[in-house]
């Protein structure tokens, strides 16, 4: 009952707040594309930078996992509140479960949506587990990031949680997909590697747009 209340007020909050954001997506079309051919798609971002991105993408039933803590209870029902499918499992707990459930979600044409350096980091670093989805089920892989003109910075969290002023500019920008061949150990640790890399670029670029204000 605790969980549910709280959830409620998390979903109402971040709502009312990102209602009041001047949002602008750029390059949103790529993953339009891959759509067009049929492929579902794997979004992966970093966990500091997933604030807005419940809000702009609510109601699209992507599959997104949350952890078997209280936490994690309060955070599926947020994101059910949005219109996202939850598995529930991280991991350190149920994390088998958890990866079925998104295994079976791709495989029945959903899309998938990770924080790739969660649930503790590091930060800004990909952990394995998206690519061998990827290259197991050959699905691709698009970067998503969101950025703010003004914006806190909460240094004290691992993940350097952001959040935009209210009535601020925002960006979502996509980046190039990322294309996963096979599941040998060097391609995925190569695929990681290009994954970390595409998330970094495509995060300064949107710091950039979103300062430059245009």
């Amino acid at each position: 009952m605790r969980a549910r209340v709280l959830s409620l007020i998390g979903w109402f909050l971040i709502s009312l707040w990102s209602m009041t954001l001047r949002v602008r997506f750029v390059k949103r079309e790529i993953p339009a594309g891959l759509k067009d051919g049929g492929r579902n798609i794997i979004y992966a971002f970093w966990h500091g930078r997933q604030f807005l991105l419940f809000y702009t993408h609510r109601n699209s039933h992507a599959v997104i996992p949350a952890s078997e803590s209280r936490d994690g209870e309060i955070q599926a029902g947020i994101l059910k509140r949005f219109g996202f499918d939850v598995v529930r499992g991280s991991s350190k707990r149920k994390g088998e479960r958890a990866l079925l459930g998104l295994v079976d979600a791709l495989r029945n044409g959903k899309d998938i949506a990770l924080a790739v350096d969660g649930p503790r980091g590091p930060i800004y670093e990909v952990k394995q587990g998206i690519t061998y989805l990827a290259g197991k089920l050959d699905k691709p892989i698009v970067p998503v990031v969101m950025a703010a003109r003004g914006r806190w910075i909460l240094e004290k969290i691992w993940d350097k949680y952001l959040l935009p002023h209210p009535f601020t500019r925002c960006i979502v920008l996509y980046g190039e997909p990322v294309i996963v061949n096979g599941t040998s150990a060097e391609e995925l640790e190569n695929k990681r590697g290009e994954l970390t890399a595409a998330l970094n670029k495509i995060m300064d670029e949107a710091d950039r747009i979103a300062a430059a204000g245009r």
